[in-house]
Order: structure tokens, then C-alpha cells, then sequence
């Protein structure tokens, strides 16, 4: 590998102009420090949290264990990533992503699709994000157990931590400045 690694930088390196500085980058902040965000929070819910749950919530109707056959009418998620990895273990990973992926959610400088900063601070959003953990780190021991009733029954939990946000953060359209904010009390 090294050897078509030196190959390629050398090839590349002939065809550029010698005047460029070809340094390799400082890291983008300390270790352990964060650095800004470059996706925004609906992003993070459609990159992370929407496929997780999903394959997750299919274990409702599916076995992991069961091998599944494809079909061109298969639009489950399950379906679609059947061969990427095995059952039970892509079952734990979802569950891994919920859990460790509650950061992201907290990250105060991550914007709202809207423009808005996400509400980092509003300690009902972080309850939020606790549940979320919460209810990933259930469906993850039910996983490893590889038990498909503990993980269906886990999924209430996950329907509640998902809803329970939505339904005080995700008003309106994506563009609507109503999302992200926390409804004024009446």
C-alpha cells in the first residue's frame, strides 16, 4: 500500500507546479476539543439518526438471523443494506450511532436547517438528547442479546425519544424559523 501511495504522490507531484507547498495540514482543533460543525442538524437526523432507527424499527418485523432475500420491490431498510454487514451486528451498530451520535445534537455551534443555532443549551433539548441516548443504549443490550422481542420492545422507547423532540422542535416547514426554537409558554 505504501508503495502505491509513494507511486501516486510522486506521479502528482511531477504534473504540479513546484512553486505549491504541499505541507500536511495542522488539525482542525486539539484533541478533545471540538471542532465547528460543517453539516447542519437535519443532516445529522437524515445521515444518522433517520437510518439507525429505521433499521432498528425493522426489527419489529424482521429476525436479523433470517437471511433476507432481495427483491426489486423490497424497500425496507433492512432490504437495502442487507449484505453490508450481519444481522445482529448491523442491529448493534444503529444502536451504537443513536448513542454515541447524542454529541452531534449538543454540538452549540451545529445550525438548525433554518439558519438557527440548534437549541444546545434548552434544557429540554437536552433532555432530549438524553433520551435518545437512553433508549439507544436499550435497544443496543437488547441487540447484543440478540433477542428480537427485547429490540421490538425497545423501540417504544426510541419512537418516544424521536416524537418527543419533533413534536417541541421540528414545527412547521424545514426553512420555517418556528424549528429549532422551544414554543413560547402560554
Amino acid at each position: 500500500m505504501r508503495f502505491v501511495t509513494s507511486s501516486l504522490l510522486l506521479m502528482v507531484t511531477s504534473v504540479l507546479p513546484l512553486s505549491m507547498n504541499y505541507e500536511r495540514p495542522e488539525p482542525s482543533a486539539p484533541v478533545g476539543q471540538s471542532v465547528k460543525p460543517i453539516g447542519n442538524l437535519a443532516q445529522i437526523m437524515r445521515g444518522i439518526y433517520f437510518p439507525s432507527a429505521n433499521l432498528i424499527f425493522d426489527v419489529q418485523q424482521r429476525d436479523p438471523t433470517t437471511p433476507h432475500e432481495k427483491s426489486e420491490t423490497d424497500g425496507s431498510v433492512t432490504g437495502k443494506y442487507a449484505d453490508v454487514y450481519s444481522g445482529w451486528e448491523s442491529v448493534e451498530n444503529a444502536a451504537v450511532s443513536l448513542v454515541d451520535s447524542g454529541d452531534l445534537l449538543l454540538n452549540p455551534d451545529r445550525l438548525c436547517q433554518n439558519g438557527r443555532p440548534v437549541p444546545a443549551r434548552d434544557p429540554n433539548y437536552q433532555r432530549f438528547a438524553r433520551e435518545m441516548r437512553a433508549a439507544g443504549l436499550v435497544v443496543l443490550r437488547a441487540a447484543r442479546l440478540k433477542d428480537q422481542a427485547l429490540v421490538s420492545e425497545a423501540t417504544s422507547n426510541l419512537a418516544d425519544a424521536c416524537s418527543g423532540c419533533h413534536r417541541v422542535y421540528r414545527r412547521g416547514r424545514p426553512e420555517s424559523m418556528e424549528r429549532c426554537t422551544a414554543p413560547l409558554n402560554k
